[in-house]
């Protein structure tokens, strides 16, 4: 079997001590050009790997990385426009204290728990993904930091989420304002177990995920406090995908044509139904008031635009980072959220 060319022979073989060929490779604004030169080329020609990531770990204490676990397969966290404010934000931090970041899909649970087992880093941050299930065990199991980003985990060091009970009850009192009468709640995906469309009752009682919880909760309290029964409010849960929404407000629109008024958990969802109403021959706001949630761009260029409960996404990811990087104060944060009133409710 080959041996292993090591740090300690590179430097030998470079004339410099350990410590300067470890600088050259990790921190090489420390070592000079010309020196760093020499190095590079005595590694180059012995073969050298670069340093041994677990020797480094069992040497500094740390792995320099932080992990991110989404509930969605990769390409959502790529795609969805909230995933990726999010991930900029924690992406911004992860810049600022110099470490890199690896993304965990939670899409296959076994393939899942075999990446959380074996992931070199310092600490992780779970998104949208509900406390009971094999994952989150195997996350304690490592016992290193775990922030929550818009989820409750027991014995997580904190939690970034949103006010979301409030902003979706500023969402039912603005249509209601706008004169709406009859509604219907887009939901997103009310626990792990996928089943899209109607939510009866024991569908409603089933939610695990606390986003969904605590909206449902906000716009049922707040249209409640008008005058409209839980039971007269047509609940949908959607996939997060426009054309998914768009296709089940179709039928939504043929099913209960008297409907004035949507709260759509999402703005991506909200988008769809735009999309369906105007297909259905109907107008926005005049025949039908539609809100989403999150504030993306995309929003403002819908035709009408779309009024939205706004999120800074960019700043929750940052800000979870930030609490599972830092060693100081690791309080719980709930971040506001604002209405922000276009087109879409109001002519």
């Amino acid at each position: 079997m080959e041996k292993r060319v090591r740090l300690v022979d590179v430097a030998r073989a470079a004339g410099v001590s350990q410590g300067t060929a470890s600088n050259a490779f990790g921190k090489p604004h420390l070592v000079r050009q010309q020196v760093r030169d020499r190095i590079f080329a005595v590694a180059a020609e012995l073969g050298y790997r670069g340093p041994h990531v677990m020797a480094r770990m069992l040497r500094t204490g740390r792995a320099g990385a932080l992990g991110v676990v989404f509930p969605d397969n990769l390409e959502y966290a790529f795609t969805d426009p909230v995933a990726i404010e999010l991930l900029r934000g924690v992406g911004r931090e992860c810049a600022r204290q110099a470490v890199n970041m690896m993304i965990i899909s939670a899409e296959n649970q076994e393939q899942a728990i075999s990446a959380v087992n074996n992931a070199a880093v310092d600490a992780f941050l779970v998104h949208c993904y509900s406390d009971n299930n094999d994952i989150i065990s195997a996350l304690r199991r490592r016992n290193l930091p775990l922030v929550g980003i818009d989820t409750d985990i027991r014995d997580a060091v904190a939690s970034v989420v949103l006010d979301d009970y409030t902003g979706a009850a500023m969402a039912a009192r603005h249509l209601l304002e706008c004169g709406a009468g009859y509604f219907a709640i887009l939901s997103l995906q009310a626990n792990e177990a996928e089943r899209f469309g109607p939510m009866d009752d024991k569908r409603r009682g089933a939610v695990s995920h606390r986003v969904v919880r605590e909206r449902l909760a906000g716009y049922h309290a707040m249209l409640e406090s008008g005058g409209v029964e839980v039971d007269d409010i047509v609940h949908i849960e959607c996939d997060n995908l426009s054309e998914q929404a768009s296709a089940q407000v179709r039928q939504l629109l043929i099913d209960h044509p008297k409907i004035d008024g949507i709260l759509a958990m999402s703005d991506v969802i909200a988008i769809g139904a735009l999309d369906a109403i105007k297909k259905a021959g109907k107008s926005v706001p005049g025949d039908i008031r539609v809100i989403g949630f999150d504030g993306i761009a995309d929003g403002e260029r819908t035709d009408p635009p779309l009024s939205t409960i706004t999120q800074n996404s960019v700043e929750k990811g940052r800000l979870a980072a930030e609490l599972a990087l830092g060693e100081g104060d690791r309080r719980s944060r709930v971040l506001p959220t604002t209405l922000t009133v276009r087109g879409s409710t109001k002519a």
